[in-house]
C-alpha cells in the first residue's frame, strides 16, 4: 500500500496509507492464487468471501466485488483500513510464508472507494428496536435490522456518532469523512440517530426496554481502565480515552513537551503518534519486551518510522512532581523462569504529559433503571439477563477489533429478529 513520507505524516493527520489506483488493484489481485480451500476466509472472523471478491477485483468488476464483501461485512470503508488483517485474512493467506501475502485489506478498502452498493428497498414489519451506542457494532447491527423491516432508533451518549470509529482512531488511520458518509447512508435508509443521549443518565434503560420490542447494547469498551498509584492525580497525567477525544484530531499543539505512553497495544501506539504530531517527543513503555507487544507489527513498524522511542520491562509506580508531572518513577521488569517479575531496581524518566493505555471497559451506568442498577450485566452469546436486551461488539468479544463487533453485531440482529417472531 502505498504511504505518505515520514517527513510528510509527522507533521499533520492526513491518513498516511493513500489507497491503490485501479491499476494498482488489479496487478495486487492478480497475484492471488485462487485457492481450491481459502485459508484467508477462514482468518477472516465475519467469513468475508476473501477469494470471490478478490477475482472480481482482477476482473475490473468493483460492483461485483463490494457485493461479496458485504455479504457479510457491510463496512469495508472501516475494516479496509483499521482491520488486525496480520492476524487474521492476511495471516491465513498461504503466500505469507513464502514472499507477501495478498493485501487483502487494502483491496478491501479500494473495493469500498471504487464500488458502487445496490440497495433494495425493504418492507417493515412493525416492530421498533433500540440500538444503545453507534460504534461499529451499532451500526452494523442497525443496518441488517432495518433489512430485517424493524424500525430502528440509535442512542449515541457523545455529541459525535460513529463510536470509537469517531472519536477513537486517529484520522492519519481512519478518516473521519469515511465514518460520517456510513452515518449519512444510514439515516437515508431512514435509521434515526439520536446524538448526546447517555443512557443511564438522561433516558434509563428501562424506558428503552418498555417503548421498544427489544434493546441492543452496543456500547463498546470505550472507557479506560482505571489504576491506583501515587500521584496519578497530578497535571499532565491523563488516560487514553481522555487524551484521544481531546487531542486525536490534531487541533491543538503541544510542541516541545517530553511524553510517555504506557501499554503496548494499538490504543498506546495511536496516543504516541497522535503526541508525535503535536510537536512531542514520544517514548512508549512497556512492561514486557516488543515480541509480546499485542499491537498490529505494522503499526509498530510505522511508529519506530516515525521516531517513537520504546523503553521496555517498565511498569509504572510514582508520578512525581508538585502540582504537574515531572517524572515518572518505574519498577523495572527482569525474566526469570520464562517469566516476566517485578524487581525493586527503578528508573526515573523526566515528563510534562504521561498517557494511561493499559485497558479498556464498558461503563455499567447504562444498566441504571433497571435491577441490575450498579452491577456487571450477565450475557450469555448476544443475549443478556434482561427480558429483551441483547448485547453486541466488545461487550460479547474476547477480540477488541472492528471486524469481532461487526461480526458479533449480525449475529446479533438475527437473535433478535427469531426472539421477536417467536413473541408473535
Amino acid at each position: 500500500m502505498p504511504l505518505l513520507p515520514v517527513e510528510e505524516r509527522v507533521k499533520s493527520f492526513k491518513e498516511i496509507e493513500l489507497g491503490y489506483s485501479v491499476e494498482q488493484a488489479i496487478k495486487e489481485a492478480g497475484r492471488c492464487l485462487q485457492c481450491k480451500e481459502p485459508l484467508c476466509e477462514k482468518g477472516c472472523p465475519a467469513g468475508v468471501g476473501c477469494k470471490a471478491f478478490i477475482e472480481q477485483v482482477m476482473l475490473g468488476n468493483f460492483d461485483k466485488a463490494l457485493e461479496i464483501i458485504q455479504a457479510k461485512n457491510p463496512f469495508p470503508c472501516f475494516t479496509g483500513r483499521v482491520c488486525a488483517e496480520e492476524a487474521q485474512c492476511e495471516g491465513q493467506c498461504v503466500l505469507a510464508s513464502k514472499k507477501q501475502a495478498i493485501a487483502i485489506k487494502a483491496l478491501e478498502r479500494f473495493v469500498a472507494e471504487h464500488g458502487k452498493a445496490n440497495w433494495s428497498e425493504e418492507k417493515t414489519n412493525g416492530k421498533k428496536v433500540a440500538i444503545v451506542g453507534s460504534g461499529p457494532a451499532g451500526m452494523a447491527a442497525a443496518l441488517d435490522l432495518k433489512k430485517k423491516g424493524f424500525y430502528v432508533e440509535v442512542f449515541e451518549a457523545l455529541p459525535k456518532l460513529g463510536g470509537i470509529l469517531g472519536w477513537g482512531i486517529p484520522e492519519y488511520r481512519l478518516n473521519r469523512h469515511s465514518v460520517e458518509k456510513v452515518v449519512k447512508d444510514l439515516k437515508e435508509k431512514g435509521i434515526v440517530f439520536r446524538k448526546k443521549e447517555r443512557i443511564g443518565f438522561e433516558k434509563k434503560l428501562n424506558v428503552l426496554i418498555k417503548d421498544f420490542d427489544a434493546v441492543l447494547l452496543a456500547i463498546g469498551e470505550g472507557k479506560a481502565k482505571k489504576i491506583e498509584l501515587p500521584g496519578i492525580e497530578k497535571q499532565g497525567v491523563l488516560y487514553w480515552d481522555k487524551f484521544l477525544q481531546g487531542f486525536g484530531t490534531g487541533e491543538k499543539k503541544l510542541d516541545g513537551k517530553k511524553a510517555v505512553v504506557v501499554g503496548g497495544g494499538n490504543t498506546a501506539l495511536d496516543c504516541a503518534r497522535v503526541l508525535r504530531r503535536l510537536g512531542c517527543k514520544a517514548t512508549v513503555i512497556y512492561r514486557k519486551n516488543v515480541p509480546f507487544m499485542p499491537c498490529n507489527k505494522s503499526e509498530l513498524f510505522h511508529a519506530m518510522e516515525e521516531d517513537i522511542e520504546f523503553k521496555m520491562q517498565l511498569v509504572p509506580k510514582e508520578f512525581l512532581g508538585k502540582k504537574k508531572l515531572e517524572k515518572i518513577r518505574f519498577k523495572k521488569m527482569e525474566i526469570d523462569n520464562e517469566e516476566f517479575v517485578e524487581t525493586e531496581k527503578t528508573e526515573d524518566l523526566e515528563a510534562d504529559i504521561c498517557i494511561m493505555a493499559i485497558g479498556q471497559e464498558y461503563d455499567p451506568i447504562v444498566a441504571n433503571g433497571t435491577e441490575l442498577e450498579g452491577k456487571e450485566i450477565k450475557i450469555n452469546g448476544n443475549k443478556t439477563e434482561l427480558w429483551s436486551v441483547f448485547a453486541a461488539g466488545d461487550l460479547t468479544n474476547q477480540e477488541k477489533t472492528v471486524i469481532h463487533s461487526i461480526s458479533s453485531a449480525k449475529k446479533a440482529a438475527s437473535e433478535i429478529e427469531t426472539y421477536l417472531n417467536e413473541k408473535k
